[in-house]
């Protein structure tokens, strides 16, 4: 009675855990013994991982600039640098004023990735040519021709937690004309402004190796400033004019060119978005690298086998355990708690987020590993490999794990393969039989 009992239990436990809200249930009264249900806990499905590349990813609609340049042992050198527009928000200056400086103030939005304890250089560039984008929209492949001549250049060491601003000075000459043909009336809308100044771009130093780091949008906290002063027989009165990104533009007005220079890794083969890499030609692991465009793509090709279980079930739950090998991530080079998760067609074009009964899916990290010092990733996949088994004809989709900032950072992952040494990736599988042949 007490086996009984506890089967009864388990089963009930089992249904309510699972990540399905449409699957058979069984009534807590109902008698086990005639109900022929099994439960099954199968691991034994072939998981198969492989790294691809996006051509490009859209980085104008990124909430931050992000500028400097890091070597990485696994990844090469990644070299962030940003392009933008600057508009005032009014074209008013008192006719008497005095232009005292200029400065490019940059307010940290609190990102940085890699060693921020070493001296990062920024170049401030003039463009060339407006920021207008082609297809309406910029990429992290984008550039725009700029002076090869820095206006300004600043060498420091990165504080994005403890310090709010960085202040560039940048010289009188640059913007006294466009001052002056401000107060005098001269330029008074976007298109007389952008033929005296078309924008800027930041750029790290070829030779730098220390962090990228993140700067606002915010008008209020990114601007170019001109300090100026309006003479008066007492007291000289001093004041400000600003130069704004435009975030709220439908047209874009900034973008981050996000790059890695691969060569000499495994990533070499990787110059189209339809190639992938498999883990077993990558020392047994996958890659995700976010800005650059870097996903991991997993794909379950034996799982259809599942219908050769004699009777006839269901799938209570499943879980796909991952695990980043801890030599690859440390407090410079952080991961992060939780992954997207996201549907891919064959051809490696990105669907939709995945979803089961309870929402959206993540690969968020097993917090009781993380109490004995392990990270392991864990996705519940159910809902998709229910799909997959009622797909016909069979397609070779896959879903793909990637950072939720993609677009707007460089965070890199490891992940362990299926053929690993260390840690296997694994699909755990909880499966009912419940009108198995006798």
């Amino acid at each position: 009675m007490k086996f009984l009992l506890f089967c009864l239990c388990l089963i009930f436990f089992t249904v309510s855990c699972s990540e399905r809200e449409d699957i058979p249930t069984l009534e807590v009264g109902q008698d086990f013994t005639n109900s022929n249900v099994r439960i099954l806990s199968i691991d034994t499905f072939t998981v198969e991982l492989s790294t691809y590349k996006f051509d490009s990813i859209i980085t104008s609609s990124s909430n931050r600039i992000l500028v400097g340049q890091y070597s990485d042992p696994i990844f090469g050198i990644t070299r962030a640098e940003s392009y933008m527009e600057l508009l005032p928000i009014n074209y008013s200056i008192s006719d008497d004023a005095e232009l005292d400086s200029i400065a490019l103030i940059l307010n940290y939005d609190g990102y940085s990735y890699n060693d921020t304890t070493k001296v990062s250089t920024i170049n401030v560039h003039l463009l060339k040519d407006e920021v207008i984008a082609k297809d309406d929209a910029f990429f992290n492949t984008s550039s725009i021709p700029y002076e090869e001549t820095p206006v300004a250049t600043i060498n420091f060491r990165p504080e994005p937690i403890d310090e709010d601003s960085l202040h560039i000075s940048i010289p009188n000459t640059i913007g006294q004309e466009l001052f002056d043909k401000i107060r005098e009336g001269d330029v008074n809308d976007e298109n007389e402004l952008r033929n005296e100044l078309k924008g800027f771009t930041l750029q790290p130093s070829d030779t730098d190796d220390s962090s990228i780091v993140g700067f606002s949008i915010n008008s209020t906290e990114t601007y170019l400033r001109f300090f100026y002063t309006i003479p008066d027989e007492f007291e000289d009165n001093e004041q400000t004019f600003d130069l704004v990104i435009n975030s709220t533009s439908s047209f874009p007005t900034y973008f981050n060119n996000i790059q890695s220079d691969t060569e000499g890794t495994f990533f070499d083969t990787l110059t189209d978005r339809e190639i992938n890499l498999p883990s077993e030609d990558a020392n047994n692991r996958s890659y995700i690298h976010a800005g650059v465009g870097m996903v991991t793509r997993i794909q379950f090709p034996t799982i259809k086998k599942i219908s050769e279980i004699p009777g006839t079930g269901t799938i209570l739950d499943a879980t796909l355990r991952i695990k980043p090998p801890p030599e690859t991530f440390n407090d410079l080079l952080p991961i992060k708690d939780s992954l997207s998760v996201n549907r891919s067609t064959q051809n490696n074009i990105i669907e939709n987020q995945l979803f089961n009964g309870l929402g959206e899916v993540f690969a968020n990290v097993n917090e009781s590993d993380k109490e004995f010092n392990e990270i392991t990733y864990e996705i519940k996949v159910g809902v998709y490999l229910e799909e997959e088994l009622s797909e016909a004809p069979e397609i070779d989709n896959a879903i793909v794990l990637l950072p939720i900032n993609f677009n707007n950072t460089v965070d890199r992952i490891v992940l362990e393969g299926e053929n690993s040494k260390d840690f296997k990736a694994q699909l755990i599988i909880t499966y009912a039989i419940y009108d198995e042949d006798e």
